[in-house]
């Protein structure tokens, strides 16, 4: 087994185990219910990971994981300033709250 992601965000791991299942790659979720040690336990004990099964399907699982997180992810996670009408914007939003401008 050879973890390829984890992330707090037990949806999004669930959801990039559910894309690789259904391209056909074994897959298993480490500490899928570890979250409620948060605190207690070391973080590393209790972060949602996702392992693939064979070696062999490395690779193909790290490409489709990439394409679905990409590496615009980073700049995705700070905050903007309105392209439209210049108003600060916090990091989750992709439209802008007041103009509905689209994110750069």
């Amino acid at each position: 087994m050879i973890k390829v992601f984890e992330d707090f965000d037990i949806a999004l791991v669930g959801h990039y185990q559910s894309v690789l299942e259904s391209n056909g790659i074994a897959t298993f979720m480490k500490n899928q219910f570890g979250t409620s040690g948060a605190g207690e336990l070391p973080f590393v004990e209790v972060v949602p990971q996702l392992w693939v099964l064979n070696e062999a399907e490395l690779e193909r699982a790290k490409a489709l994981i990439e394409d679905l997180h990409g590496p615009d992810d980073l700049k995705q996670a700070e905050a903007w300033v309105c392209p439209g009408c210049g108003t600060s914007q916090e990091a989750a939003f992709s439209h802008c709250w007041n103009c509905s401008s689209a994110r750069d």
